[in-house]
């Protein structure tokens, strides 16, 4: 191998130990207050930022950055070595840069940079997550070099916590409307009820609590409230599939009236009606529940509807059928009935009674 490619390589794994040897190591970090933030609140950071054994490449940078206000931030850097520091440079803005020539001191030498940070949390602020204090090193060609440091801080802003309450209030009283409908139906509200009881207690505790509690809270009261109208479809679409299922129990009922008791045989134009609508009926009841136990409750009740509308038409036209059997009055012989014999007996009677009487009356009308 060449003496310059075997000089090239050990140019190139000095730079990647000096860039290895060269990790941000932060110590003495002081975050002030130490609690969680409310937009307006005053900030501190304090930190020392040890640049380690190896040389800060000169075409390096050190970047420093704050999610605070950034009308409102200010910094305090000083360069220290071996722990001596000198007076420190003030700057303002949420970026902050420290190039690599004023870092790049030989290795013998310990270089640290002292970074004192004041700034305000921004009034605008969500509730959330909010960079307090972030340094890290890039290179010329503004990558990362090694790993970054940062610290976050929970941000609780009480008009928004304020704005999500009353919204999850609107919420509540929807559902208390729902609810209140559905029990004036007959629907059996329990379990939608009971989640109702679970949002409010927890919007309620979300009211007095604080900051990470708070959101917690108005999480489970969204959960209650969703599962509440879940509950509701259920129930809504049960007693549809119950009411559905009553009707058509109805029908088979008079359906075996008529062919057993009656003896009507199920071709008899009087029960081919009865029987398609009972069929369409008990199609889409069957359609309902599947879609019922898939959990699709929606879809369910509008089959379960459409059953009943089936329903009650056979069972109407059941009914007219009854009292026309009941009157004992038809003009629709069944021959496979006991109807066509009997009617046939009384016929032959009436006719016999007739030529009897007919004969009788001209006997005492000849003897004048």
């Amino acid at each position: 191998m060449r003496r310059g490619s075997v000089l090239f390589i050990v140019m190139v794994m000095a730079v990647c130990l000096a860039q290895a040897g060269s990790a941000l190591k932060v110590d003495n970090l002081e975050i002030t207050p130490t609690g969680d933030l409310q937009p307006g609140d005053p900030v501190t950071v304090r930190a020392i930022v040890d640049l380690g054994s190896a040389t800060f490449p000169d075409n390096n940078k050190l970047e420093l950055y704050s999610q605070l206000d950034k009308s409102t931030i200010h910094w305090d850097y000083a360069i220290g070595l071996d722990d001596k520091y000198p007076t420190p440079t003030g700057k303002g803005g949420q970026y902050v840069n420290i190039d690599g020539w004023l870092l790049a001191y030989p290795s013998d030498i310990r270089v640290k940079v002292q970074i004192t940070l004041d700034g305000v949390v921004p009034s605008t602020v969500p509730s959330g997550k909010i960079v307090v204090f972030r340094v890290r090193q890039l290179d010329a060609d503004e990558d990362l070099v090694g790993t970054e440091f940062l610290r976050e801080k929970n941000v609780f802003n009480p008009a928004e916590l304020a704005e999500q309450i009353a919204a999850m209030e609107a919420k509540l009283q929807t559902l208390k409307t729902a609810i209140d409908g559905k029990t004036s139906a007959g629907i059996d509200v329990g379990r939608a009820l009971d989640l109702y009881n679970e949002a409010e207690d927890a919007l309620n505790s979300a009211s007095s609590a604080q900051s990470g509690e708070a959101t917690a809270f108005l999480s489970t009261a969204e959960n209650a409230i969703a599962e509440a109208n879940t509950a509701l479809d259920k129930a809504w679409a049960q007693q549809s599939i119950d009411q559905a299922q009553q009707v058509i129990d109805g029908v088979i009922g008079l359906y075996n009236e008529f062919t057993v008791n009656r003896s009507l045989k199920i071709s008899d134009p009087r029960l081919v009606p009865i029987t398609n609508k009972r069929d369409i009926a008990l199609s889409a009841l069957s359609n309902a529940k599947d879609d019922m136990a898939a959990g699709s409750y929606t879809p369910a009740r509008a089959k379960a509807i459409d059953s009943k509308t089936r329903a009650d038409e056979a069972w109407n036209l059941s009914l007219d059928l009854k009292k026309e059997l009941d009157s004992g009055f038809s003009f629709n012989f069944n021959l496979g009935g006991l109807l066509l014999p009997v009617a046939i007996v009384l016929l032959i009677v009436a006719v016999v009674g007739g030529i009897y009487y007919w004969k009788k009356y001209r006997t005492w009308d000849e003897l004048g």
